[in-house]
């Protein structure tokens, strides 16, 4: 990503959440690109807020997680989405 690229928002929330999430359970990012089925690269560009995941990422990572969607995007209730200044 090049400096002057600015990151979404939105992105790195989720990144955050998501390392949150990865973290509690003691997971490495090896471990969670494993069992969701998607690569070690696009784990880290999801933990640093590099790119947004699709709605088909995010369906793989909950149930890597064993929890449900809503769970997952727990970071996101009505009042965040609303502050976040989308460009």
């Amino acid at each position: 990503m090049t400096a002057s690229r600015k990151k979404a928002p939105e992105a790195v929330l989720f990144g955050e959440s998501l390392r949150q999430l990865r973290s509690e359970r003691g997971w490495s990012q090896e471990r969670l690109a494993e069992t969701a089925g998607i690569s070690l690269n696009y784990v880290g560009n999801l933990e640093r807020g590099e790119q947004g995941p699709s709605l088909h990422v995010i369906v793989r990572l909950a149930r890597a997680f064993a929890i449900d969607v809503p769970t997952l995007l727990g970071a996101f209730p009505s009042e965040t989405v609303r502050k976040i200044r989308l460009g």
